[in-house]
């Protein structure tokens, strides 16, 4: 098979054309045929523009089936599709242009608005219907496109995800590491024959996450890979879930642990007969809210441990289930074929039951592409330092025991506490800020701001201890501060939860010290 990703479709494409590879949440269907014809008119539109392989194409674009038939074109001609998070707003928007680099910008009508301010830095073509005064790529219809042949360290797409510290980065990913990948999900993956193909009547996946996601992504890839038709939505939401539940009768699912808490917690009970498994990675999920649901619908939680940067590593399977070898509380057995140590500060590898961070040898990443130094630090004579801390035992199971990196995963998003810090800083009444990312039962984490208020800012006294005012005044610049947050950051990175504080202790350098913050300010 070529390692371009596009094959996958092509193949199927030609091994069970007329089966359904996509559904909108509205009804609209496209077989594996249609999906490749109508990727090669969008291969075609982008080639009129003067898109080579090599070249990216951002694409910030709603969530739905659309987004994937540009995923497809795009690699049918070698191009490197750049997915942006359609929560995004303008600034972030501008910020992953500029660290990319796009050769288009392609928006949809919900996205014009946002990118009318980039016309002049990348050309901006809307794929939407809606006069918006952008020049449109005239991409629907029909082409039969093959893939051109790519290397398999060839960059196929840019994810952004989490460095080592600081602001999102983007992650380059490979094809060949990408199928590889695909491939290692498929050997140890329930309901695929020999060959690694669903049957010809399997139940549609839904793919749950959203394909600027990695997760999402990769759940369209892979149910592609086996053969499987996908049914893509805008977003989560338990009753939107319920009906298409009731339409497709789904056997599987790819939760999040916010998905899974939404289920739990709705007053209405969903379908979930015929449901064999559900599969929860993107962060842990607490014991709590596994048991509810378990115990509500009868369905068992695997989980699967992994990254964008270093593909699928370890995991739990219904086999295993079965044979009995779960082990609760861990990240499940390091899949077949994955080279993996575990290394102590020096790069020693640690023998069964030692702790130090993970480490895998992948093909799946180059590294960030806006950041060498990072990259350095990720990749390092083919091993991905994963940034995770942990130990594996004598049965070859894995167990994760916290993170270096500070980042915070609040409900399946990655979310970067410098960044916010940077925004609060600008308001007058932050005079310090530490971000930091506390236990939450429905988001996994959510970002707490321990804040240093200056209230000279209008007159005030200052704050006296850790309360710093009477409650109603702190309850009015907790909204202000909220609301000037959600106006320049993503709605999944404002802070939840807001704490004023005296002062941060800092470091000999000057720099605060986290740990001393959470241990002083969060612990309960």
């Amino acid at each position: 098979m070529s390692s371009n990703l596009a094959a996958i479709i092509e193949g199927r494409a030609a091994d069970r054309g007329e089966s359904t590879a996509l559904w909108s949440e509205h009804g609209g269907t496209w077989t594996f045929t249609e999906v490749d014809l109508l990727a090669g008119g969008v291969a075609q539109a982008l080639s009129a523009h003067g898109v080579v392989a090599g070249d990216r194409v951002a694409c910030y674009l709603t969530n739905g089936p659309e987004l994937a038939l540009f995923l497809y074109g795009a690699w049918k001609i070698g191009a490197v599709p750049v997915t942006i998070s359609s929560l995004y707003n303008a600034a972030e928007l501008a910020e992953s242009v500029d660290k990319t680099s796009p050769r288009l910008l392609l928006v949809d009508d919900r996205g014009s608005a946002a990118a009318t301010t980039l016309a002049g830095t990348v050309e901006v073509l809307s794929i939407g219907t809606a006069d918006s005064g952008l020049p449109r790529l005239d991409w629907r219809h029909e082409a039969r496109v093959a893939a051109v042949e790519v290397a398999e360290d060839a960059e196929a797409c840019i994810l952004f995800t989490g460095g080592t510290t600081g602001r999102p980065k983007a992650v380059s990913i490979t094809h060949g590491g990408t199928y590889a990948s695909l491939a290692r999900l498929a050997r140890v993956s329930a309901g695929t024959d020999r060959q690694g193909s669903a049957a010809p009547d399997a139940r549609p996946n839904l793919i749950a996450l959203p394909l600027f996601h990695s997760g999402g992504q990769h759940s369209l890839l892979f149910a592609h890979f086996v053969g499987r038709g996908t049914v893509v939505w805008e977003r989560f939401g338990v009753d939107r879930l319920a009906r298409l539940m009731e339409r497709h009768r789904f056997d599987n699912f790819f939760f999040l642990p916010t998905m899974v808490y939404d289920i739990v917690h709705a007053e209405q009970d969903l379908p979930f007969e015929g449901v064999k498994s559900v599969l929860v990675a993107g962060q842990a999920i607490s014991w709590t809210l596994r048991r509810q649901f378990e115990e509500r619908y009868q369905v068992p939680i695997l989980v699967n441990y992994g990254s964008t940067e270093s593909g699928h590593i370890a995991g739990w399977t219904g086999k295993d289930m079965k044979a009995g070898l779960w082990k609760p509380g861990s990240a499940g057995r390091v899949y077949p074929g994955v080279d993996l140590e575990v290394r102590d500060d020096d790069g020693r590898v640690l023998g069964v039951g030692e702790e130090g961070e993970i480490v895998v040898r992948s093909e799946l990443t180059k590294g960030y592409v806006d950041d060498a130094a990072a990259s350095a630090e990720l990749v390092r004579d083919g091993w991905v330092h994963t940034g995770d801390m942990g130990h594996v035992d004598a049965d070859g199971v894995l167990w994760l025991s916290g993170r270096k990196r500070d980042m915070i995963k609040c409900g399946g998003f990655q979310v970067w506490p410098e960044e916010i810090e940077d925004v609060l800083r600008e308001h007058p009444r932050v005079r310090d800020v530490r971000v930091v990312g506390v236990p939450d039962d429905r988001m996994g984490e959510i970002p707490l701001a321990l804040v240093v208020r200056d209230d000279q800012a209008d007159g005030a006294d200052g704050a006296d201890g850790a309360d710093g005012a009477d409650g109603a005044d702190a309850d009015s610049v907790v909204a202000e501060l909220t609301a000037f947050a959600r106006e320049r950051l993503a709605h999944f990175k404002t802070p939840r939860r807001w704490e004023f504080v005296a002062e941060l202790e800092r470091s000999e350098a000057g720099k605060i010290k986290r740990t001393a913050v959470e241990l002083a300010e969060v612990a309960p």
